[in-house]
């Protein structure tokens, strides 16, 4: 496995030297194929606005995320999924309706957003939901800006989403820093 990780490492340190590197999600299919529920974990780049997956500690994928705006940053640290729904709502953010489906509130927060008398609260769906907090932080589909766009949550585009939702289990461990540590020294001059 140390040469396979060897490799990989070249492999994405020649992809991120590359133009438009940043838009696109890459992807280390010989890695891939080697991935089990068993072997996997993520790391979240909050400098960069990036996720890495590791499959034995090998770089597999490098993805574009959304993490926590300023006024609610995401929380760093090591953490693990502790629950996975593929469909899923908030149930803190959403938007408030009222009986015809007119939207009153579009950027609800219901603990502070109290819905008028025949009105109600709809949590924002937060499609292959994966929990990473007890406070209501986990990854999951959402719309991904290139900067920090959330309420704390790690947003990834659908196909991300999809494929770390089928591969990912319960117990992952997911580590969110300013810095990806499987990244440190990897990068060519030009991409730092």
């Amino acid at each position: 496995m140390a040469a396979l990780r060897a490799e990989a490492r070249q492999a994405h340190a020649d992809w991120r030297a590359t133009a438009k590197w940043k838009s696109k999600t890459y992807r280390n299919e010989e890695v891939l194929a080697r991935a089990t529920s068993n072997n996997t974990s993520i790391e979240i780049s909050l400098g960069e606005q990036r996720g890495l997956l590791l499959v034995g500690g090998a770089i597999a994928m490098d993805f574009p995320v959304a993490t926590g705006k300023k006024s609610h940053p995401s929380p760093t640290g090591d953490f693990k999924i502790v629950g996975k729904e593929k469909e899923y709502s908030s149930n803190l953010y959403g938007k408030i309706v009222d009986s015809a489906g007119e939207v009153l509130v579009s950027n609800a927060d219901a603990r502070t957003d109290v819905p008028p008398e025949g009105a109600q609260f709809i949590g924002a769906k937060m499609p292959y939901w994966m929990r990473i907090t007890d406070t209501g932080v986990g990854m999951h589909v959402g719309y991904v800006p290139g900067h920090p766009a959330s309420h704390g949550c790690i947003r990834l585009e659908q196909e991300t989403a999809v494929r770390l939702f089928a591969m990912l289990k319960v117990g992952t461990p997911v580590k969110i820093a300013q810095s990806a540590p499987a990244l440190a020294g990897n990068l060519p001059a030009k991409s730092r």
